[in-house]
C-alpha cells in the first residue's frame, strides 16, 4: 500500500524541495497528496509554476484533493451550484497538467440539510456529479469522493444508483467525529468502493486533524478493515511537525504495510 502526506500547494510552490524534506525518512519515502485549499492562488498559477510543481512532484507518488471550503454542488442557487462545479473543474485540469491521475473531492453535503430539503439536494447533487466525473474521465482522472459531514448512507446510495462505477475516499477522522458511528460501518457498507484512506486523529468532538495517538481513533481497528477495501493509497492529512510527532505511531500500525 503507497503511502502520502498532504501538501499544501502554496506551500510546493513557495517552499519547493524544502517543503518535501518531511517526505523521506527513516527507510520510508511518502509520495504527495497536493491540496488546492485556495482556489484564488491556483487560478493565478502561470504555467511556469504550473511546470515547476510538476517537475518537483514527479518522482513521488501523487494525488490532488480538489478545492472544498464553501463549495456545495447541490445548493438551490445556481450561481453558488455553478461555481462549485467550475472550480472542481479547475483542479481536475490541474490534476492533468501534473500527471495525477487520482483526485479526491468532497461530497459538498451541508452539514445541517433539513429532512424537507435533503432528496432535492441530491437530486441537484446527482447531476454537478455526473458531470464531474465525465470531465475527470475525459482527462484520465479517478475521482474519489471523500465523506465529510454524511451520518447514514442515503447519498452514497444514491451516488452508486446514479454512477455504478463510483469510488470513495474513507476520511477516517470525519467518520469517527461527524458520523458517530463505527468506521466498521461505512467498510461494511462500501467496501470496494473505497479506494482511498485520509488518516487524522481527533476526539470525537470536532475535527482536529491531531496527531496520530493524541486523540482516541483506533488505528488498529482500521488497518484490520482494510482488506475488506480496494484502498491502495492512504494519506497522512497532518501539518509536517504533526507528521513527524505522528511516526511512532504510523511505524506500530502501518510499518509493515507501507511500500
Amino acid at each position: 500500500m503507497r503511502f502520502l502526506v498532504f501538501e499544501k500547494l502554496g506551500s510546493i510552490v513557495s517552499g519547493g524541495v524544502e517543503a518535501l524534506v518531511h517526505h523521506h525518512t527513516r527507510e520510508w519515502r511518502f509520495g504527495i497528496e497536493i491540496t488546492l485549499n485556495d482556489p484564488v492562488f491556483l487560478r493565478e498559477l502561470d504555467a511556469v509554476a504550473v511546470a515547476r510543481v510538476k517537475d518537483l512532484v514527479a518522482g513521488y507518488d501523487r494525488t490532488v484533493h480538489l478545492p472544498f471550503y464553501g463549495l456545495n454542488l447541490g445548493c438551490f442557487d445556481r450561481w453558488i451550484a455553478d461555481y462549485s462545479e467550475r472550480t472542481i473543474r479547475d483542479g481536475i485540469d490541474f490534476c492533468r497538467r501534473i500527471d495525477a491521475d487520482r483526485a479526491v473531492t468532497h461530497t459538498t453535503v451541508p452539514f445541517y440539510l433539513g429532512e424537507d430539503a435533503r432528496d432535492k439536494w441530491i437530486g441537484r447533487f446527482l447531476e454537478r456529479m455526473s458531470l464531474l466525473e465525465a470531465h475527470a474521465a475525459q482527462n484520465g482522472v479517478t475521482l474519489v469522493w471523500e465523506n465529510t459531514y454524511e451520518r447514514d448512507f442515503s447519498l452514497f446510495d444514491a451516488m452508486i444508483d446514479r454512477y455504478p462505477s463510483v469510488s470513495f475516499c474513507l476520511d477516517v477522522g470525519h467518520a469517527y467525529c461527524f458520523a458517530k458511528r463505527p468506521i466498521a460501518d461505512f467498510v461494511r457498507h462500501l467496501g470496494e468502493r473505497i479506494r482511498h484512506l485520509h488518516l487524522h486523529d481527533n476526539d470525537a468532538l470536532d475535527d482536529r486533524h491531531w496527531a496520530l495517538g493524541k486523540g482516541t481513533v483506533d488505528f488498529g481497528a482500521v488497518v484490520d478493515l482494510l482488506p475488506h477495501t480496494a484502498a491502495d493509497t492512504a494519506v497522512f492529512e497532518l501539518e509536517a511537525d504533526d507528521f513527524r510527532e505522528s511516526l511512532p505511531q504510523i511505524e506500530r500500525f502501518f510499518g509493515k504495510i507501507i511500500s
